[in-house]
């Protein structure tokens, strides 16, 4: 009796047995299906952490008067001649990624992903300096540059940008002027929190050719309040209210160096055909950034213009100058004024996901501190409350999902 109980057990398993394998196999078939459908979608990774970003603002200064009092004689005629001064420009800027390569560690650093990023950039810049004395001239900047940013997957991330560009006088027939500007940083993140950057830059933003040194310290993180001081670039407090609303107050310079046609005869020592007319000033005020959707921000600033100045150079006085040109034949320093700045940030693409990852938020950093004004738009701000349902519509708000 008990010899046959346990036969009729064994044969209770195999039965059981038998069935499990025939439910197995129409559930791997079942699979292999459904693998094949998503194969057959081409679902491919995006290849890049940055978004194709293009921002488009304009600027707008008053008309102010220069004072021809207690100058030179020289600055009184020229003076008399220009009458006043006001400003108008529009700025286009682009940033492309073209190469990315990551590399993950072994062994004890297997936590670790090294990446490098190779972009492409640009930029073309329109500006106006209205004189009620002159016909109107419009200076452009055009400029096609490199960035190749390199995080070390630890605490550093190193910064490399060669930006050369065209400045010429389209108003009136004269030659192009080329030059470089160019920056070199590395970026230590010590916490999520506190951040500090040393480097150098070339930069013309001050109204001449300057070699500058490049110090950075930011306290708070990137996509919560912070408190950020770049010199010689911006000093911000930056507030994100919520997850579509930012706010900045900062002080940061504006300006450059432009080719001007001498068409007007300012300059009436030689009869050269352009002069170098250079600009700067001080802006502090607020910005406020909307984001529309996930691929467009709007954002609106202004405030006050101070430490306004503008200064003519002629190339033959200073062609032998290897720093900042010293030779002028005409300054002004005019009052201050308030200004008014309006732009649209257009992201394209998708991108890695980078979600809470500081380098990366350092990278895009200083990405966006470099010519593309952007204010950061591609770093997520959480919202300061976790939704009720969990579900992943709910979420949406905390994690963009076009970084995946």
């Amino acid at each position: 009796m008990l010899r046959e109980k346990v036969i009729n057990l064994e044969g209770c398993s195999y039965k059981t047995i038998g069935l499990l394998v025939l439910l197995s196999s129409v559930f791997l078939c079942k699979q292999a299906k459904a693998q094949s459908s998503y194969d057959s979608l081409n679902v491919k990774l995006p290849k890049h952490y940055f978004n194709t970003i293009i921002e488009m603002d304009g600027y707008n200064k008053p008309s102010v008067s220069l004072d021809t009092t207690g100058r030179r004689e020289l600055n009184q005629k020229i003076d008399a001649h220009l009458k006043n001064y006001a400003v108008k420009q529009f700025n286009l800027s682009f940033c492309i990624p073209l190469i990315t390569k990551e590399k993950k560690g072994s062994g004890a650093d297997s936590a670790i992903i090294e990446n490098s990023h190779l972009l492409l950039t640009g930029n073309f810049f329109s500006l106006k300096p209205v004189f009620e004395g002159l016909s109107q001239h419009t200076l452009t900047k055009r400029g096609i540059g490199l960035r190749y940013i390199y995080n070390t997957g630890k605490k550093g991330v190193w910064f490399f940008d060669a930006a050369p560009f065209v400045t010429r006088d389209i108003t009136y027939r004269s030659r192009p002027y080329m030059r470089l500007s160019g920056t070199v940083v590395y970026s230590h993140n010590v916490s999520d929190n506190f951040n500090w950057r040393i480097g150098a830059t070339k930069s013309f933003m001050w109204g001449n050719r300057l070699y500058l040194p490049f110090i950075g310290l930011r306290f708070g993180r990137l996509d919560k309040i912070n408190f950020s001081f770049q010199f010689p670039r911006r000093v911000s407090l930056n507030i994100p209210f919520n997850p579509k609303i930012r706010m900045s107050l900062y002080s940061q310079p504006q300006g450059g160096m432009f080719n001007f046609s001498n068409h007007d005869t300012l300059y009436p020592k030689f009869a050269e055909a352009t002069f170098h007319f250079t600009r700067y000033e001080i802006n502090t005020g607020l910005r406020f950034d909307f984001k529309l959707s996930s691929h467009f921000n709007f954002f609106v600033s202004g405030g006050i213009s101070s430490k306004n100045n503008i200064t003519f150079y002629s190339d033959r006085a200073n062609n032998r100058t290897n720093v900042f040109y010293r030779t002028y034949f005409y300054s002004a320093s005019p009052v201050p004024t308030y200004y008014v700045q309006y732009g649209l940030v257009i992201k394209l693409g998708k991108t890695r996901s980078y979600y809470n990852n500081r380098n990366i938020y350092d990278a895009i950093d200083l990405n966006s501190g470099t010519d593309i004004n952007d204010n950061n738009s591609q770093i997520p701000v959480p919202s300061k409350k976790l939704p009720k349902s969990t579900n992943l519509q709910s979420i949406e708000d905390l994690i963009d999902f076009t970084e995946f």
